[in-house]
């Protein structure tokens, strides 16, 4: 058993974690925070995965490829919707 110190903040952070009144801190730390692992921890579990269908790895794609999208990306120095320039 140990005793930490955390700031109030941090607490009910922690705190909203809880499912129940009952459970402990020290049950939500592990259930919230993971193990921390390695490369090849990450790549045995990797293995453990069924393959992905056709169509899941399609929408894998196309996820990537809407994230990767610069025509997307905000460009700070245009105007906004309303026509104003944003101030540098």
């Amino acid at each position: 058993m140990k005793t930490i110190t955390l700031t109030d903040e941090a607490y009910e952070r922690l705190k909203s974690w809880k499912t129940e009144s009952s459970e402990s801190f020290s049950k939500v730390v592990l259930k919230v925070i993971p193990k921390k692992g390695t490369a090849a921890d990450m790549e045995d579990a990797f293995e453990c995965l069924k393959p992905l269908t056709a169509a899941e790895a399609g929408e894998v794609l196309s996820t990537f490829a809407w994230a990767n999208d610069w025509n997307r990306a905000a460009d700070a120095w245009a105007s906004d919707e309303k026509g104003d320039e944003h101030a540098s």
